[in-house]
């Protein structure tokens, strides 16, 4: 008889639940990611600044009605509750006093990547684009790139441009919102 691995999905209730319960240390940085709690990287100086930098950016060009998350849960679904970088999110935080922000309250997900880029660009593109968020960037912190990618669906996002120190990027949620490439990797 072969043996047969059996992977046990938590729900968003289960997560929060341990939570509560003090099952995680405090300090721990975890999130959860199709049901499975995912360890994420410690976050280095580089990692840092570049949020910083995308927070200040953002920061003077948020279009009303809109705030940012930073590092905050969102709630995907009832197996997901990732933690970006950055959101963009509808309304204000008073909204979501009773429960994290969902699909259809995001404009903008930023994740920074050192260690994860592979997850990122990966498992984590293809579940926020199934999941209807319209515009998600990726800081290559390791090739000193940004991706953009736009038109989620099912089977992934439509558009992911690669783009490099020289270029500027733009973003579907602001007309006219452009950020230099190059001003999100300090000089080596």
């Amino acid at each position: 008889m072969t043996a047969v691995a059996t992977r046990h999905r938590f729900t968003t209730a289960d997560f929060q639940r341990m939570g509560t319960a003090g099952i995680f240390p405090p300090d721990a940085r975890i999130e959860l990611v199709n049901g499975e709690i995912v360890d994420m990287s410690p976050i280095g100086p580089r990692h840092s600044f570049i949020t910083k930098t995308i927070l200040g950016f953002w920061l003077r060009r948020l279009p009303d009605g809109w705030h940012m998350g930073i590092q905050d849960p969102v709630a995907l679904d009832g197996h997901c509750e990732p933690q970006p970088d950055i959101t963009i999110i509808r309304g204000v935080p008073a909204d979501y006093a009773g429960g994290h922000p969902g699909p259809g309250d995001i404009g903008l997900v930023v994740e920074v990547a050192e260690t994860s880029l592979e997850f990122d660009t990966g498992e984590k593109r293809q579940m926020y684009a199934a999941k209807g968020i319209p515009e998600y960037w990726v800081v290559d912190i390791p090739n000193r790139r940004l991706e953009v990618s736009t038109g989620p669906g099912p089977r992934g996002y439509e558009s992911t441009v690669v783009l490099s120190p020289g270029d500027t990027a733009s973003s579907t949620l602001v007309d006219g919102a452009r950020i230099a490439v190059s001003d999100l990797f300090p000089a080596e």
